[in-house]
């Protein structure tokens, strides 16, 4: 018997130019979803048509195109695959059951419903988002666009909803349009994994649990509405302060901005409900 020969899978992570290994989330996703493959492949449970929510496992770049294929369709259900971005971390993210309307009721989500005709089994669907804030979604049947709310400037994650019909997905990697040349992520299964020793993790996870704590605190118990203007920022204490609240306070970071706004809505200083952010000039 003929031994079968393996997939001859060319490894480009350590170019100059390369683009980081992208696999779905490991830690964060819908109840019904399994993940296989070294994390590239996400299949939903039939039992139900939702609860199938899934992310890319790092921030993609604006540009960058993800392509995915449809490996599963089922046909007890109506409704296919939705596809977006997110200025929100996945670990941040409370898990509903859709991602539209459950999280698109927030401006820091946004998403589309692919259709029907285009999940088909074996199908290959690529989503970006655009310099100009706008999702496009690509497919041999065509292309889709549609304006979003999200900042192009900011950092985004991938959101995958496996919704109705579409019961499995793989992710095939990404690519990036450069000046005269194309930029892909790894494909081999052996990079999926994000890699960083131990210790440098364990200090980021604690770091991430002192700031939940310290942004906790400051809406607890901080009630000045005259609070002036911060040169750090009042929640992590390590980045410069660089964010303007609707309420007029530059009291906070990038990141830190967000999570304000998607946990609490209101001023960490004066605990007035929050409208939008946006950056200012020192």
């Amino acid at each position: 018997m003929t031994e079968k020969k393996k997939e001859k899978v060319e490894c480009v992570c350590h170019t100059r130019w390369s683009l980081k290994a992208i696999s779905f989330h490991s830690d964060v996703k819908g109840r019904l979803i399994t993940l296989s493959d070294g994390g590239r492949r996400v299949s939903r449970d039939e039992s139900s048509f939702c609860h199938g929510l899934t992310f890319s496992g790092r921030p993609v770049k604006t540009q960058e195109k993800l392509r995915l294929r449809v490996e599963r369709c089922g046909r007890d259900w109506h409704g296919a695959l939705r596809l977006g971005f997110t200025h929100v971390s996945p670990e941040k993210t409370t898990l509903p059951p859709l991602a539209i309307p459950d999280l698109t009721n927030s401006p820091l989500y946004a998403a589309v419903i692919v259709p029907e005709h285009i999940c088909r089994s074996g199908s290959e669907i690529e989503f970006m988002l655009k310099k100009n804030g706008r999702l496009r979604i690509r497919s041999s049947d065509g292309t889709h666009t549609e304006q979003t709310t999200l900042n192009p400037e900011w950092p985004v994650w991938a959101m995958i909803d496996l919704y109705g019909q579409t019961t499995a997905v793989t992710m095939l990697g990404s690519k990036m349009k450069r000046w005269i040349f194309t930029s892909r992520s790894c494909p081999a299964l052996t990079h999926i994994k994000h890699t960083g020793d131990k210790e440098t993790q364990e200090k980021k996870k604690q770091m991430s649990m002192l700031e939940q704590r310290n942004l906790r605190n400051h809406h607890l118990d901080n009630t000045d509405h005259e609070a002036p203007d911060c040169e750090e920022c009042v929640v992590c204490y390590s980045d410069v302060a660089n964010y303007c609240l609707s309420c007029g306070h530059k009291c906070v970071c990038t990141s830190c901005a967000m999570r304000v706004h998607t946990m609490f809505g209101t001023c960490p200083l004066c605990r007035q409900p929050l409208g939008s952010f946006h950056p200012y000039d020192h």
